[in-house]
């Protein structure tokens, strides 16, 4: 009895030992969601920013050991299989299904933020030239890595969208390396991986090029631009002669 009760802590413990959470490929995702209760009918859709961070959250999770946890969203993903994987959330903690295997993520406000802006599509309107290159620089930093959360847009840019008082800060940045975000239109059936990015000068190129053939700015359904030099040398003749 006495052996017994000696080996009975390294049997319980030896149960518990830190698990690996199963990484998401983010290649095999259809569509995910995120709900309040798992069987409710209120739901939102995430789009692919949002399906992305959230991936690059649970891959590099850190395991917190065995847990029993109340949800506060359930967040299904629906893989191109058919198959579904569903992830139980409450504040900075997640776990898979009800394993009782928990992790913790970088930040505690990440889902909630989500539902309570369930409409995150940028619009043309809500930047100039110069203010877009500034947001789709925006990166998010973790111990690991930079991730560029870039932009998600539907509506078509405007045609007088680039003017001509943008134009000497577009040509300042015009041979910027910086790293920056991608663009993407959510009817893209693209999705990238995290080490996706353009550079600023890209950007700066695209919007130039508008204004000087008088056409809509035209990013696609996806773009991340980089620096052309021999675009930009067309550009600057232009501009010499324009000026």
């Amino acid at each position: 009895m006495k052996k017994l009760l000696y080996l009975f802590p390294f049997l319980f413990f030896g149960c518990f030992q830190p698990k690996k959470q199963t990484p998401i490929d983010i290649k095999t995702v259809h569509e995910a969601y995120i709900k309040k209760e798992l069987y409710g009918k209120d739901s939102i859709q995430l789009n692919q920013e949002r399906i992305k961070l959230f991936t690059q959250e649970w891959n590099q999770a850190t395991s917190e050991g065995p847990r029993k946890m109340i949800s506060e969203f359930w967040v299904t993903f629906k893989l191109k299989d058919s198959s579904i994987r569903r992830f139980k959330t409450n504040k900075g903690f997640i776990t898979e299904n009800n394993d009782w295997a928990f992790f913790s993520i970088s930040d505690s406000t990440l889902i909630q933020s989500w539902w309570n802006s369930p409409l995150p599509y940028s619009s043309p309107k809500d930047f100039t030239p110069l203010s877009f290159i500034k947001r789709i620089s925006t990166s998010l930093k973790t111990e690991k890595d930079t991730l560029f959360l870039g932009i998600l847009m539907v509506e078509k840019f405007p045609i007088d969208w680039v003017k001509k008082e943008h134009l000497e800060p577009l040509f300042l940045l015009l041979d910027s390396k910086e790293s920056s975000g991608c663009f993407f239109n959510p009817h893209s059936s693209y999705l990238p991986n995290y080490h996706d990015s353009a550079e600023k000068g890209g950007y700066a190129a695209i919007f130039i090029k508008a204004f000087m053939e008088k056409k809509k700015v035209d990013l696609g359904l996806y773009s991340c631009p980089k620096v052309d030099n021999e675009l930009n040398k067309k550009l600057r003749k232009w501009w010499k002669d324009y000026k």
